[in-house]
C-alpha cells in the first residue's frame, strides 16, 4: 500500500472494507472455491483478492494485508451449500452494469488520509468480525 508523510495529511480510521466486484473465477478440483478480484470503494489504491473455501472447524475469515505492494487478500469461508447459492446469486448479476459489493467489518482499525490513502507500517493480518455482500440483480 502507498506510503505517505504522516505530517501533511489528517488521518481517520475505518473499520470497514468496501469492495467491488471486477470479476469472478470458480475453480473445483475436489472442493469448490470461488476466486473474486475486487477494487476499493474507499481506499484509493490497490486490489484486493477474495477467495471463497470450504468451511473447516476452525475456519476464520481473515483479510491479510501487505506493505510490499498494493495488494489485500480475503479469505472466508462457507459451507458447499452457501457456495451453490453465491455463485447463483453472482450468475444472476452477470450482465448487469451494477458491480458486486463486499462489505467487511474488520476487527482493527485501518488508517487512511483525506484522499483514500492506507498507512500500513507492518503487514496485518485481520480477523472479520462481519461481511455481507449487495448483489444487484435487475
Amino acid at each position: 500500500m502507498k506510503f505517505l508523510n504522516k505530517q501533511k495529511n489528517t488521518w481517520k480510521q475505518i473499520n470497514e472494507v468496501i469492495l467491488a466486484v471486477n470479476n469472478t473465477e470458480v475453480n473445483y478440483e475436489k472442493d469448490i472455491e470461488l476466486n473474486l478480484n475486487c477494487n476499493f470503494e474507499n481506499i484509493s489504491r490497490g486490489r484486493c483478492i477474495v477467495e471463497v473455501f470450504k468451511k473447516q472447524k476452525k475456519s476464520i475469515n481473515s483479510l491479510f494485508v501487505h506493505t510490499d505492494k498494493p495488494l489485500m487478500k480475503v479469505k472466508v469461508f462457507y459451507t458447499p451449500k452457501e457456495i451453490d447459492k453465491l455463485i447463483g446469486l453472482l450468475h444472476l448479476n452477470k450482465n448487469n452494469n451494477k458491480k458486486v459489493k463486499i462489505f467487511l467489518r474488520i476487527s482493527n482499525n485501518l488508517m487512511i488520509n483525506e484522499l483514500g490513502y492506507l498507512y500500513i507500517k507492518d503487514n496485518l493480518d485481520l480477523k472479520i468480525e462481519n461481511f455481507f455482500w449487495n448483489i444487484p440483480i435487475t
